[in-house]
Parts: structure tokens; sequence; C-alpha cells
């Protein structure tokens, strides 16, 4: 296990081990109201407990806002959620997903909730750039205090947060559009120029591009050509739920491409699709549902091991907790 490195008064740091590996394991979609499946509770311990990981990621919808109203219950939910990784002196972050601005409480008071945590290590989004929870993790080298990798986490906002100019979903779902959006948000320009610029400081400070990972809870739409194109993408795993991507394509995957150092892009929101495969380059996945109060297959319940190598390349699993659990399919 990479080491986690405490300072008094201060977040956890997070480093590469001795071995130059660090771990990843991303639940997305618990989405549970107050009232908790406790199989969503005893999965993450499950996944926890076989992945061993140095960092948790809840990938948004970490909570049914439909249901769960208040920041009272918002801070007892995550109680118990947060419990698994808190108990373990495992470091945590989230983004939030479509459901989590469904809670009756503005996003930027729901972060400072999550932040309260001690072993969270989630930022806040600087000003001027939409949704709450856009920031950038550095992870440290085994050898040293340099940066070398980053992870990008991005607020994929909520469905039609986007169409304040007045152009409604009905004008941009056109004839050839309908079978990969479902009228989501999904990222703004300033969230595009917050990267570019994030990601020019780490390279200018490291002397060369620094390698990242992004996360967040919707998709981009390049998702929908590892679909697409499942051979010469190399898809593994499960493709077969409508891909529901944003309805604008916020040109954050080109931006990447140009940057030269985003290698996985990693998403949540399609419950039932736990695909991975790469397109130009970049390792793209989804990692199912981790909660059990949303509708799924039992077997596509689960979340994602991403394992990064300090001298390169990368690897990732799906893992069904189902199976964890021992309950069948």
């Amino acid at each position: 296990m990479s080491i986690v490195k405490e300072t008094a008064g201060k977040r956890p740091e997070l480093r590469f081990d001795k071995k130059g590996r660090f771990r990843i394991l991303m639940a997305s979609d618990l989405q549970e109201p107050p009232v908790y499946d406790q199989r969503a509770l005893e999965g993450l311990r499950a996944m926890i407990a076989y992945a061993k990981p140095d960092l948790v990621v809840l990938g948004g919808d970490n909570a049914d806002g439909r249901k769960l109203k208040t920041a009272k219950e918002l801070r007892e939910y995550l109680d118990v959620f947060t419990r698994p990784m808190e108990e373990k002196n495992i470091p945590w972050i989230h983004v939030f997903g479509n459901h989590d601005y469904d809670i009756d409480v503005p996003a930027r008071r729901q972060n400072a909730i999550y932040r309260s945590y001690p072993l969270c290590l989630s930022g806040t989004s600087p000003r001027g750039v939409e949704g709450a929870s856009n920031y950038a993790v550095p992870i440290l080298s085994s050898s040293g205090d340099g940066v070398a990798y980053v992870i990008y986490a991005f607020d994929t906002r909520h469905k039609n947060m986007v169409y304040r100019s007045g152009a409604g979903p009905d004008q941009l779902l056109l004839e050839g559009n309908e079978t990969v959006a479902r009228k989501w948000d999904g990222l703004s320009f300033n969230q595009v120029a917050w990267y570019v610029r994030r990601s020019k400081e780490f390279e200018k400070k490291a002397g060369h591009p620094v390698r990242a990972m992004a996360v967040m809870h919707v998709p981009p739409y390049e998702f929908t050509r590892v679909v697409a194109n499942p051979e010469a993408c190399g898809l593994e795993g499960d493709a077969d739920q409508k891909l529901q991507c944003p309805m604008l394509n916020s040109g954050i995957f080109a931006a990447m491409l140009e940057r030269g150092d985003v290698e996985t892009i990693a998403a949540g929101h399609l419950h039932k699709d736990t695909f991975s495969g790469e397109y130009a380059g970049i390792l793209c996945a989804l990692d199912g549902c981790a909660g059990f109060s949303p509708g799924n297959f039992d077997e596509r319940r689960g979340g994602r091991i991403f394992d990064i190598y300090e001298s390169g390349g990368r690897t990732t699993e799906f893992i069904s907790v189902t199976r964890l659990l021992g309950t069948g399919v």
C-alpha cells in the first residue's frame, strides 16, 4: 500500500509506494435514501477489503437527493458511508452527480460538509468555475516530494443546468443525437479552461507534463466512440445500456489530448454499463453502480480499481459487489 503521510493540522498526503504503485477504488451511484439498503454499506466495505486502495473516489450520485433533503440528513448519511474509509485510515475524495444536486442544500454547502471529514481530500471549485467539486489532487513521487501524478475532479452538475442561453432540450436533441444524449449536463467552458490552467501550472513546476487521471460523474461524448468501435478500442465489460452523455460536447477530451497528460477518464452515471476501453490513447472507464436501492442487474453492482504505476502505465478492473458479498447474481 502507498504511503499516507499525515502532518499536524494538515490533510494526509498521497504518495506512490516503494514499488511505484498507487491504487484507486472508484465507487459511483451509491444513491441510497436516508433509510438505506444495508447491502450498499456492506458492499463498500467489501470492495475496500478486496482492493486495499490508497484512495477511494466517490464518483457522484453519492446520495439520493430526491429523498434526502436537508444538511442534517446529508451529515447523518455521510457519517454512515464515509465510515468504511475513515475507520480504515484511507483517504477519499468525491465529485457530485445529478442526484446530489437534487438535495435542497447548495452544492458548495454540501461540499463543506464532505470536506469536514478528517480523511476527505476533496477541494472546492475556484471562483468563476461552475460547479462545486472541481479541484486537483496531487500524488507525490515514491522517492521525493515532487508531484508524480494528478487526479482532476470535475463537477458535471445537474441535467438542464446548461440551457441558460435559451436553447432548450428540444432544440438541442435533434435527429442523430438522441441515441447518445438524454438531456444531461456536462462541463462548461470555464471548467475546461480551469483544467488547462492547472495542467500548465503542474507542468511548469515539474518541468514536464504531469501524468493524470480525470474523475467525473457523467461521461463525456467520446465514451460513445468506445462503444461504437469495440474491437479497435479494446472494449471490455458491459456496454448495453444507452449512454447518457451531455447534449453538447464540452471539448474536455480534445483539451486533454492537446495537453497530453490525462491518460484515464473514469465516470459513473450509467448504472448498468461497466465497460472500459481506450480511445485516442485515453482509457475510458465506467464503474457500474455501488448502491442497492437503484435499479440494476445485481452482478453489475460494484466499483472499479485503477492501478497507476509511477514508471508508466495503468490497469483497471471492475469488481462485482454482489460476488464479493457471496449473494450470487
